[in-house]
């Protein structure tokens, strides 16, 4: 935010614990994050773990937002 030249409502700012969540939980992430390529590679990864590989995770500070 530091150096870029556009507005606050042009910025998507995404936590990791919040991009996780969506993943583990088969959630929304925004098409702005990532390319497609890069997003099904990360969707399939979290969908073929097992029970006993997933990781909660649990929303707290400026990531609950």
């Amino acid at each position: 935010m530091k150096t870029c030249p556009h507005e606050g409502a042009d910025r998507l700012l995404l936590s990791g614990s919040k991009l996780r969540k969506a993943l583990s939980e088969g959630g929304d992430v925004p098409a702005e994050f990532s390319r497609p390529e890069v997003l099904a590679i990360l969707r399939e990864y979290y969908a073929g773990l097992e029970d006993h590989e997933k990781v909660e995770v649990k929303l707290t500070g400026a990531s609950a937002k």
